[in-house]
């Protein structure tokens, strides 16, 4: 979006089921794949000829998968690509508990090898953090932070908020203790749970039957639209993470809508995390790794100082709108994609 408000000619080729235009972006959907044959074969191809349809002079790709595909077609075509590192894509193998221990190796050689093909072999390479760009050697990089924008977290100030209510957003797996979120709740008397999200298959089973006593509420899929209003109406934050490598020195997307939003949060106590905001007051951070009883504890504690959470989630949203927004970072995505350009008469925005 950042990229059509600025005046290039932007497309989105996506698992959506139709073509529509977004905020300025043309949209083409090739589908949701129906297993992962499917998502290798025919969606595949249907990608491909959504690339030959629209022919653009630069390629931005983040799926893995597509590295080859994009290769191929940019190598055919004369046109440039540039990869978007979001993680640690072979740090992140260790992590995904459906893949047996034994098939464990050969992924992380299959990972190894894709993103040493774009590293190689594409005209550059953004990151979502210094630590993932470091394993890169591309001479055209920059990292770009997976903030939120600032237009999308207008001011917050006046929102009634719902008495007890902690919020979570974003992908629900075991690595991001959907399991600790659901203890917390059993453990703070006075306190629900609002979560959107679509779970992972390995936790499932937290929300196939969710009981009142339970205090969750359970939204699914929602349009990002609608985030902002879900977070603002809350109290609190939380995001929780197994001290997985994949997670050591990641940038949680929600923890900066939490602060865009003007709430607090209750937060693992990675250390980078740690280190990142402590001199800014807005969230906590627990020992999640064998309970919830810290954070049920701070959950209580919050609850039962508004004064504090307002005074948080108004740092939080200080320290959002002067560094910690996506505005901040399109500077450095435009320097590569322009850098990454091949035909001489392309440019990526207006001068």
């Amino acid at each position: 979006m950042s990229l059509a408000r600025a005046g290039a000619d932007v497309w989105f080729i996506g698992a959506q089921e139709r073509d529509e235009v977004v905020d300025g972006v043309h949209v083409i959907g090739v589908g949701k794949p129906m297993g992962r044959v499917d998502r290798f074969t025919r969606r595949q191809f249907r990608a491909w000829r959504a690339l030959d349809r629209v022919s653009p002079d630069i390629v931005h790709v983040h799926d893995p998968e597509l590295i080859p595909l994009v290769l191929t077609w940019k190598t055919l075509r004369g046109r440039a690509a540039v990869y978007d590192a979001h993680e640690d894509l072979v740090g992140q193998i260790e992590g995904k508990k459906y893949l047996p221990d034994s098939v464990k190796p050969d992924a992380r050689l299959v990972a190894k090898a894709l993103v040493g093909i774009a590293d190689r072999c594409f005209e550059g390479i953004v990151a979502a953090t210094p630590t993932v760009l470091s394993y890169y050697r591309n001479p055209n990089q920059a990292v770009v932070r997976n903030y939120p924008l600032l237009s999308d977290y207008p001011d917050v100030g006046g929102v009634e908020k719902i008495d007890g209510q902690a919020a979570y957003v974003g992908m629900l797996s075991a690595g991001r203790q959907v399991d600790r979120m659901f203890e917390m709740i059993a453990q703070t008397p006075g306190s629900h749970l609002t979560v959107a999200g679509l779970p992972d298959p390995e936790v499932e089973h937290f929300f196939d039957r969710i009981t009142p006593d339970q205090r969750v509420r359970w939204l699914g899929r929602v349009p990002g639209g609608d985030i902002p209003g879900i977070l603002a109406q809350s109290r609190v934050g939380i995001a929780f993470f197994l001290p997985l490598k994949n997670y050591q020195e990641a940038l949680p997307t929600k923890l900066f809508e939490y602060m865009a939003a003007g709430i607090p949060f209750i937060s693992t106590d990675l250390p980078f995390l740690v280190e990142l905001f402590k001199d800014h007051d807005c969230g906590v951070f627990v020992d999640t790794s064998t309970d919830a009883s810290a954070a049920a504890e701070a959950l209580a504690a919050l609850l039962a100082d508004p004064e504090r959470c307002a005074r948080m989630g108004a740092n939080g949203r200080r320290f959002f709108e002067e560094s910690l927004n996506f505005d901040s970072q399109f500077p450095a995505q435009v320097s590569v994609e322009s850098a990454a350009l091949k035909r001489e008469d392309a440019r990526l925005i207006p001068a």
